[in-house]
């Protein structure tokens, strides 16, 4: 199964990355769930293939929740990669990441919280 980083790719790559938030259906995320117990290796893109991304690395996946995004903690900021692009001045959804990450905490869906480690 492939997971693509498009908005996070340079912080994936640098391992400053290692949790992501999907708006996944729940049928199609008990596949990845179901990979947790055997340490199923997943391919990492910069994103999607059917447009011309690339693999950028793999990861297995440890651990999947479903939360409301008011709920994020603090620390999401590193887990998800803001920081690192915060330090290398990397924009995300055409903003500065610290106000990409508070104004993300306002939207009122309830993602799968996906946590991994590269391999």
């Amino acid at each position: 199964m492939i997971i693509s980083f498009a908005w996070t790719t340079d912080a994936f790559k640098a391992g400053r990355k290692s949790r992501t938030r999907r708006q996944w259906q729940d049928k199609y995320a008990k596949i990845f769930l179901n990979g947790i117990e055997k340490g199923k290796v997943h391919d990492a893109y910069d994103r999607q293939p059917r447009f011309g991304g690339k693999k950028i690395g793999e990861l297995i996946i440890t651990s999947m929740k479903k939360e409301h995004m008011s709920k994020m903690p603090d620390e999401d900021y590193e887990r998800e990669g803001f920081k690192f692009m915060e330090e290398n001045n990397i924009e995300i959804w055409k903003m500065n990441p610290r106000d990409a990450f508070e104004d993300w905490r306002k939207d009122d869906s309830t993602p799968w919280i996906v946590d991994f480690k590269r391999v």
